[in-house]
């Protein structure tokens, strides 16, 4: 059974940087699908996240479908059929048991941790955002957009990162360093200006130390082997090259993760690239659809998303949603059962106390009768 390519349309962020896309996910997406489906789909440059059912880019629509989310994505691609490809869609077909679930295992780690540090070198760091992530985004978006959603992008990823303890990487700022005719606030000022001095170093050597952490376990991982499993690449190569890829390729003001990588992880520098390549060496480049944006005053409001055909959830996915939520409601159910014997001791307590000294004032007044 052959299915038409017709309609196939993969949302991301627009190109930048010698790069298909400014997102790792959506980087990711672009090189999966032209591996496992050159020829076969085409690319929308969208600047809007809006747009997607999820709020969050990459998103693929396919006739009625709309699946949104690198994972969904791959997964959905997976299942398409084409008598005209060599090979299966499915980049992991040839992996065993073990090797797939050690594939999940490995790209949520990747997604995760260096996701953290793509995420806050591009917009955590004060420097690079100012000097690169915020002049490269105002030029994607249009009037009055590129105002507000620069900002508002910066801000959805504070939560994340400030958990991850990778949230501001402390800067002195040029107005900071002007001298003051007080002397006394001189002093003050250049003391503050010390202090900074050394928070960033102490940050900065905070972030150099959870990546060389991260980079030491995928560089174990991949050994001296072209690709981590066979020889071509796997979803796993994919999506650990994308996030590599946004580390190197950009003109960072403040380079530091880059030349980090250069300097002591040349595996993971030539794995990147020769992932990059082979995605890109059919002779099928993936093609460019135009696609209304919509955005004007729609952006300013939150409109719900167009109603589309949602992919209907496996017993995979099933079984996922029914743990996450079975462990919240753990968590949400410990905490009240520790809630409620915290009460009921703290009153036992009090009512202990209370009784006590009713005891002790009756004492009191018998030994005052008999004195």
């Amino acid at each position: 059974m052959s299915q038409s390519s017709t309609g196939i349309v993969l949302n991301i962020w627009p190109s930048k940087w010698g790069l298909p896309s400014i997102d790792p996910s959506c980087l990711a997406a672009v090189m999966y699908l032209q591996q496992a489906i050159p020829g076969k789909f085409s690319i929308a440059e969208c600047s809007n996240p809006d747009l997607s059912p999820t709020g969050q880019l990459p998103f693929l629509t396919h006739e009625q479908h709309t699946v949104s989310s690198l994972h969904l994505i791959t997964k959905y691609v997976d299942g398409l059929k084409y008598e005209d490809l060599p090979t299966s869609p499915n980049l992991d077909a040839s992996l065993d048991h073990t090797e797939k679930s050690q594939t999940v295992a490995w790209c949520a780690h990747v997604e995760s941790n260096l996701g953290d540090l793509v995420y806050h070198t591009l917009y955590s760091h004060h420097g690079n955002y100012a000097g690169l992530t915020h002049p490269t985004l105002v030029s994607m978006l249009p009037v009055p957009q590129r105002y507000y959603v620069p900002g508002r992008i910066r801000e959805s990823y504070r939560p994340r990162l400030e958990a991850a303890g990778l949230w501001s990487l402390h800067t002195v700022d040029d107005n900071e360093k002007k001298t003051f005719k007080d002397p006394k606030e001189t002093k003050l000022r250049t003391k503050e200006q010390n202090k900074k001095i050394f928070l960033q170093a102490f940050g900065r050597e905070k972030v150099v130390e959870k990546a060389r952490s991260w980079f030491d376990l995928y560089k174990r991982l991949l050994g001296e082997k072209d690709f981590i499993y066979r020889d071509r690449p796997t979803r796993l190569d994919i999506v650990l090259a994308a996030h590599i890829l946004i580390l190197l390729e950009p003109t960072y003001p403040d380079p530091f993760v880059q030349v980090l990588l250069k300097e002591s992880y040349h595996t993971l520098v030539l794995h990147a690239h020769r992932v990059f390549a082979q995605s890109f060496a059919s002779s099928n480049p993936p093609a460019r659809a135009d696609v209304e944006q919509r955005f004007l005053w729609s952006s300013l409001v939150p409109w719900p998303p167009t109603t589309r055909k949602e992919l209907k959830a496996t017993e995979e996915d099933t079984h996922f949603s029914r743990m996450r939520w079975g462990f919240f409601g753990l968590a949400l159910g410990s905490f009240g059962l520790y809630m409620f014997v915290s009460l009921r001791m703290t009153m036992a307590y009090m009512r202990a106390k209370k009784l006590s000294g009713v005891y002790g004032e009756e004492r009191e007044h018998e030994e005052e009768e008999e004195d």
